[in-house]
């Protein structure tokens, strides 16, 4: 089991030096709105690629006191090992961070790592996943991708740049055909492969989904489908390059004029659908769109840990309110029959009351 040992801050969002130690199971941080909370979780998602679950300007990581000075976290993880983790600014302007595995930055440390961490977050805007814009949802299943496939946002990039850069070279009256040529096909590649990640994943997770359901006796079993004009009017479009390349030379008059890309997955939804009565899940009420995110988080865990033999660290943010029965009881499950770290936020210790009296509580102040 993977897990984080303790975490230090200097110089970081609201704390000018702070240290914390953290047990193998359920970690819950309890302070008042303001006092950091969500700050200590952003600080132990920062170990992953990227900004962390805020997707914050490194600059705001900074402490508001102390500007001039950068900051720095450090963290003892423990995978029958033990890993001492550090985070440098390297590069504000850029947005950019240096991860230091056992004082070390060489890429064959960083990937050592990278194979055996892995975070699933929950924040409060998940409430009402279902009914935010469909970028919402795509951002979070790539998010689940990401989670056991490291690579994968460097495809997203690709694939947006390319998107871009198509746009540019139309707009361009005299572009050069063979360039363009080339970038869409470049936009092929990429999109085949993110299409195929998502299917694939989305079967992952409805497998473990309907398992669940059954042996936690919820009343609606939802499964995840991807929602895709593209893919509906071309069946395994993604499986056919050259009609793909042709859609796209097709549709380049109308993607000028509306400056974009009428096709692809940058255009994909994700619905949940109950199999009893084809319900879906945009018409839930907020609680209950919480006890399909949560089954969704349990579900990817529960792959993470059978399928690809990882044992991911589980954030919580505010996770108490709109808890009903089901919700309770799918968070001790998570908490108590699967063997994971979690850490969870709240203001009042009396919201955990319902969970094992083996948590280890953590007063912010």
């Amino acid at each position: 089991m993977g897990y984080f040992k303790n975490i230090k801050f200097f110089n970081y969002r609201n704390f000018s030096n702070l240290n914390f130690d953290f047990k193998t199971g359920c970690n819950i941080l309890v302070g008042k709105n303001g006092s950091g909370k969500t700050n200590i979780l952003e600080g132990i998602s920062l170990f992953e690629k990227g900004r962390g679950f805020r997707k914050d300007k490194i600059n705001n990581l900074i402490n508001f006191n102390n500007q001039k000075t950068a900051f720095n976290v450090k963290s003892t993880f423990t995978n029958k090992e033990k890993i001492d983790l550090k985070i440098n600014v390297f590069n504000t302007e850029k947005n950019l961070k240096k991860i230091t595995v056992n004082d070390s930055a060489e890429r064959q440390s960083l990937k050592y790592f990278e194979s055996i961490f892995s975070i699933i977050y929950f924040l409060p805007e998940m409430e009402r996943m279902f009914v935010s814009p469909p970028s919402f949802r795509r951002n979070f299943l790539d998010r689940l991708i990401f989670s056991c496939s490291k690579d994968y946002n460097s495809i997203i990039n690709y694939y947006k740049k390319a998107i871009n850069e198509r746009h540019l070279l139309l707009k361009n009256q005299s572009c050069d055909e063979v360039w363009l040529n080339k970038v869409e096909n470049n936009i092929v590649s990429n999109c085949i492969d993110i299409y195929q990640k998502r299917i694939l994943h989305i079967q992952n997770i409805n497998n473990y989904l309907k398992k669940i359901n059954i042996n936690k006796n919820f009343a609606n079993n939802y499964i995840l489908k991807l929602k895709d004009d593209f893919l509906d009017s071309y069946s395994k479009i993604y499986e056919d390059k050259d009609q793909y390349l042709y859609q796209l030379k097709k549709n380049r008059n109308n993607d000028l004029f509306h400056s974009g890309c009428s096709i692809g997955p940058h255009r994909s939804d994700i619905c949940c659908i109950s199999q009893n009565n084809n319900f879906n899940s945009n018409q839930l009420s907020t609680g209950q769109q919480k006890t399909l995110v949560i089954l969704i988080i349990i579900s990817q865990c529960i792959f993470l840990i059978k399928d690809l033999k990882l044992d991911p660290v589980i954030l919580l943010d505010e996770i108490c309110s709109h808890l009903d029965d089901n919700n309770r009881e799918l968070l001790l499950y998570l908490t108590n029959e699967l063997n994971v770290q979690t850490f969870m936020t709240g203001t009042d210790k009396s919201f955990f009351s319902f969970l094992s009296t083996n948590a280890h509580y953590c007063n912010i102040t």
